[in-house]
């Protein structure tokens, strides 16, 4: 027969209490991610439930209170610093009012994000987070259909509720300041797969911008496969050695220009005389470059701010601005300088 009697005792709401010094109302209020409890108490019943081991019943807690204290994200990619930055802030800030993140990845791919997000609502998240807002035809009638609230990021939407900025506009500016320098001959490396809408409304802004130039993008400059470093360096190597190689080269991001330099480089260009790169969500890096990188800046920790206040705001029944605008800032370095007379 067992001893029943070495059996540890399961811990109680009410030791927790008695171990942090508050009733138990307030262990209720903290393991329901209050955020009325003051931090000093709040530290206090983490610190209890850590020494006592106490762990949270999440199936009987989901039944009482229909919630499940977690919320899902699904995001293209972890590999660059544009979605794990704004990433980790986000989990912070849900984290403080009592909320796990639950994390997938979709390649880029409709598709595979829908089937993510139905899997995320399976496992009953409360709230969701969503990059971009090109996705696949039935994903908002799903998400309408479970009465979830859901926010955008990085793009701006006037049908959802969105934190994000204007590409088309972050691509003008950037393109005018090259244009300012005396470039004519422009080339884009970007990887834009059918659900990245952010790239393609760049594309779209650098035309644009070249257009009221009266210039044009030439079809054997846009190169827009590129997703890797490596990517880019050889795209950068295609472009040098085409029938109108450019003086200006603009990338979907900060990785994409490392990559470009890297090959500007190795063809012994000299940066900014020759040739001119530029990137795009000024990473931590992007300064301390062999040529510091000319820019837009993003403030990604604010994203994964802004989504994380608007979604506990949503689920607490507070008001919450349902569209947010950051601005990227033009940061210039010397990747950039005046167009050369004379194109090698």
């Amino acid at each position: 027969m067992s001893d029943k009697s070495a059996q540890p005792a399961r811990v109680s709401l009410e030791d927790v209490a008695r171990r942090s010094g508050v009733s138990t109302a307030t262990v209720s209020r903290v393991l329901n991610g209050s955020s009325s409890v003051k931090q000093s108490r709040r530290e206090a019943v983490e610190r209890a439930c850590e020494e006592l081991g106490y762990v949270i019943n999440r199936a009987a807690r989901t039944l009482a209170s229909r919630r499940s204290m977690t919320i899902g994200a699904v995001v293209p990619t972890l590999a660059t610093e544009t979605f794990s930055r704004p990433l980790a802030t986000f989990q912070q800030k849900i984290h403080q009012s009592g909320y796990t993140l639950l994390l997938a990845n979709s390649d880029f791919d409709p598709d595979t994000e829908l089937k993510e997000v139905n899997k995320l609502v399976e496992y009953g998240i409360d709230a969701l987070m969503l990059v971009g807002n090109s996705h696949h035809p039935r994903l908002w009638e799903r998400i309408t259909q479970q009465n979830i609230p859901c926010i955008q990021t990085f793009s701006v939407d006037d049908r959802h509720p969105s934190v994000g900025y204007d590409n088309e506009q972050a691509a003008g500016e950037l393109t005018r300041h090259l244009l300012a320098l005396g470039h004519q001959n422009f080339a884009l490396i970007v990887g834009t797969p059918p659900s990245n809408d952010r790239v393609s409304d760049r594309i779209t802004g650098t035309r644009q911008a070249l257009a009221a130039a009266g210039l044009q993008l030439a079809a054997a400059n846009l190169i827009d496969s590129a997703f890797t470093m490596n990517d880019a360096r050889e795209a950068m190597f295609r472009l040098l050695d085409g029938e109108n190689p450019p003086t200006a080269v603009i990338c979907g991001n900060d990785l994409l220009a490392f990559g470009a330099l890297r090959a500007a480089g190795e063809r012994y260009l000299r940066v900014p005389n020759d040739i001119s790169i530029t990137g795009f969500n000024d990473y931590e890096y992007a300064e301390h470059l062999e040529h510091p990188l000319t820019t837009m800046r993003v403030e990604l920790d604010r994203i994964g701010e802004h989504a994380a206040n608007y979604l506990l705001a949503t689920l607490n029944d507070q008001p919450a601005p349902r569209q947010t605008i950051i601005k990227p800032e033009l940061i210039v370095r010397g990747s950039t300088g005046s167009a050369p007379r004379r194109v090698r």
